[in-house]
């Protein structure tokens, strides 16, 4: 191959996807390793790639022996939202839907009892459903399995069924066991805390992706040459944005609910707008430090932007309900109302991520990019069994803890304090991380996660 092919060949991917970098990099985000070295190689980093073992020290004449396939332009690069409502509303799914939802309003019924055999039937169907799900999102891949599980009539049930009745009695004998039945449901209750853990930090990863897939779209229509200030004055100016509207919902709140009414004075005002600037200030910071001059690219600037936007709404209802539990017992429906649109959102997420990677797989599986070798673990076949499983999980150990008087957590307030702070927590974490995937996957920046936030970056 001539020197000036070769150029070409490594050129190539570059030139082609400048326009889709954020696409093809930024979609397919990670979590970034916290101990990546200063001089982690930027090649890896753009494409989120990692090497099969022999394969970096030969990534070149790799390069130079294979030539450069063209991507096929006519496939599809992004999902509609019509493909991701088709898996939501299909009626091969909808009694599993339906089950989930009687699930969790039985649930609810058993947490209000604060009985001891609420707890122990809580802990058995949650457990029992979790698994069943999952191990019937396991199994979709078998035919027989497949086809008995996607039909339109109740018949659809029949193995999840089974399989989340088989562990729900086995659960069950456990904690009912004539020795070990102390031991095995302390066991068993501390895994619901755990999991309800977990899941809060889930939660803010999940719901970054509809944010983030707005901010891509809306980055689309920027220039790559072009300036802007409009990725700053969004990240300082979302959070006030936020504050201010939740102001108005609570003097709406106010003015309906007569006990929330003697507690919206003064000093709840000031607490609120204390709070919305502990947790947008030092994200500001950490921003600016990350981005430097890089901010002013016009598209580093709208994503970021529009990102921010969209995901500083969901911390700040957090951030009002945490507030409101601290002077109000309990704030059970506005949890109750917004679990319902969380597992909505997480079946929505992981829908969206199982959709996106067969297309990118469609879209590449012709040209010499690196699609990975993960994917096959959730398609669009078996995505709802698992989502229902996870979202089992995750109602069980809300209503188990609101039901349980447990020492460790406490009841129902101790539950939404603790939940939405943790949301927070990791919220704010979420923001760093989707803009550093932005930067390191345009090859802006080569740091690591926490080196990225030390010193700011110079165009």
């Amino acid at each position: 191959m001539k020197e000036s092919e070769k150029e070409e060949v490594k050129a190539a991917p570059d030139d082609e996807e400048s326009e889709n970098a954020a696409s093809d990099d930024e979609v397919i985000d990670f979590v970034p390793d916290v101990g990546e070295s200063e001089n982690a190689a930027s090649d890896d980093e753009v494409i989120d790639f990692v090497p099969d073992d022999g394969e970096s020290e030969n990534a070149a004449s790799d390069d130079e022996v294979i030539d450069f396939v063209p991507e096929d332009k006519s496939k599809p690069e992004f999902i509609s939202q019509t493909d991701i409502l088709r898996i939501l509303l299909s009626k091969e799914t909808l009694y599993h839907v339906m089950v989930l939802f009687a699930l969790l309003v039985l649930f609810g019924v058993l947490s209000f009892t604060k009985s001891d055999i609420a707890s122990k039937l809580i802990i058995s169907l949650g457990y029992g459903v979790t698994f069943g799900y999952f191990f019937t999102a396991s199994l979709i891949k078998l035919e027989g399995i497949k086809k008995l599980s996607r039909t339109r009539d109740v018949s659809s049930l029949i193995i999840p069924a089974l399989l989340s009745t088989f562990f729900a009695v086995f659960v069950w004998i456990g904690i009912h066991h004539s020795v070990y039945e102390e031991n095995v449901e302390r066991f068993l209750s501390f895994g619901l805390i755990f999991i309800f853990i977990i899941w809060q930090f889930a939660q803010a990863w999940w719901m970054r992706i509809p944010f983030r897939e707005f901010a891509l779209r809306r980055m689309a229509a920027y220039s790559e040459e072009g300036k802007s200030k409009f990725g700053i004055l969004s990240n300082i100016l979302s959070p006030v944005m936020w504050g201010v509207i939740g102001f108005l919902v609570f003097s709406f709140v106010a003015q309906n609910v007569s006990q929330f009414a003697d507690n919206f004075d003064t000093t709840f005002t000031i607490f609120w707008f204390v709070m919305i600037l502990l947790m947008g200030l030092p994200t500001f910071y950490l921003l600016r430090q990350m981005h430097g001059d890089f901010w002013y690219n016009s598209k580093v600037a709208s994503f970021s932007a529009y990102f921010s936007i969209g995901y500083w709404g969901f911390l700040a209802y957090h951030a009002g309900v945490l507030l409101y539990s601290m002077y109000n017992d309990p704030s059970f429906v506005f949890d109750l109302v917004f679990m319902v649109i969380t597992i909505i959102l997480v079946i929505y997420s992981l829908s969206f991520q199982a959709l996106r990677t067969e297309v990118r797989r469609q879209h590449l599986k012709d040209t010499n990019h690196y699609i990975g070798k993960a994917g096959h673990f959730i398609s669009k076949d078996n995505v709802i069994f698992y989502a229902i499983s996870f979202t089992a999980a995750y109602g069980a150990s809300n209503f188990f803890l609101a039901n349980a008087d447990t020492s460790l957590i406490g009841g129902i307030q101790g539950v939404s304090r603790i939940s939405h702070l943790i949301v927070i927590i990791s919220g704010i974490i979420v923001i760093l991380i989707v803009n550093y995937n932005l930067l390191t996957g345009r090859g802006l920046i080569s740091e690591g996660f926490i080196e990225s936030m030390r010193t700011p970056k110079n165009n």
